[in-house]
């Protein structure tokens, strides 16, 4: 079968299955299996696939079809210039968090100490640990599985895990000592919230904040803040853009004043 004739079959059934971006998703599969990037499959679109490619295009494609979001699908999903392994343990890093990642490698001054906070698959920590070798970073996570995932990308993307300290914690829990920059990308979706089924296929503890507004974790973790936050530390947090103005009134309660605000991403300053 050709390149072109199998990507449009699978473009079509991913149109059938309610996926708008079924010819990008489509490409990027057949590109992932055939090892080649989209403008290549363009420009050979009358080429042959070897029928054992053929199959896992298509088994790919049916996952995909089902819902199940395309990181997973693939087990990687680019961050921050960096290619992580990504899987169903953690949440998939989003786009929007790279802002972070690049205000805070941006602003923090040599050899600072940096925590993030619900590490995930460890994007932020690891992205930041790769642009500022100089930073001391320490990574928690909640979850014993998403912590051996962010390892394992520590020990891929950094050569190894021992560049970053990871600890498994319930926020501050156990962790030790203060910081300079805190990061955090805590849960805050709400059940009453309306998901698009790849979303429903990511792990519950790493998506849902508590409560009606979604900010229970963290209303948990403000209270918990001023403890390991240094004079003059800075925190960076994501969340719906309808949340920011209760956290901004959180950071208010810590004495936290606002640097920086777009649609997702929130900067304070003490």
């Amino acid at each position: 079968m050709s390149i072109a004739k199998l990507r449009d079959e699978i473009i079509a059934e991913l149109k059938s299955a309610g996926i708008t971006g079924a010819q990008t998703d489509a490409e990027l599969i057949m590109s992932f299996v055939l090892g080649k990037d989209r403008t290549w499959l363009m420009a050979h679109d009358h080429e042959d696939i070897t029928p054992a490619d053929t199959e896992y295009i298509k088994n790919l494609a049916q996952r995909r079809a089902q819902r199940e979001p395309l990181s997973y699908v693939l087990g990687q999903r680019e961050f921050a210039g960096l290619m992580f392994t990504i899987d169903s343990r953690a949440l998939t890093p989003r786009v929007e968090t790279e802002t972070i990642v690049a205000e805070v490698a941006r602003r923090a001054p040599k050899g600072e100490r940096v925590l993030d906070i619900g590490t995930g698959s460890g994007a932020m920590a690891i992205a930041l640990k790769h642009l500022r070798p100089d930073l001391n970073i320490v990574a928690s996570e909640v979850s014993a599985d998403a912590l051996e995932l962010a390892r394992e990308n520590a020990r891929n993307l950094l050569h190894s895990e021992n560049d970053i300290e990871f600890v498994e914690s319930d926020l501050f829990e156990n962790v030790e000592s203060t910081f300079d920059v805190i990061v955090a990308n805590l849960p805050y979706v709400t059940r009453t919230m309306e998901l698009m089924p790849e979303v429903q296929n990511e792990p519950d503890v790493a998506l849902f904040g508590g409560a009606d507004d979604g900010l229970d974790l963290y209303r948990k973790f403000f209270a918990q803040l001023p403890k390991h936050l240094n004079s003059s530390g800075q925190l960076w947090l994501e969340s719906d853009p309808w949340q920011q103005n209760a956290l901004i009134e959180l950071a208010k309660s810590c004495e936290l004043r606002k640097i920086f605000q777009d649609y997702f991403i929130l900067g304070f300053e003490k």
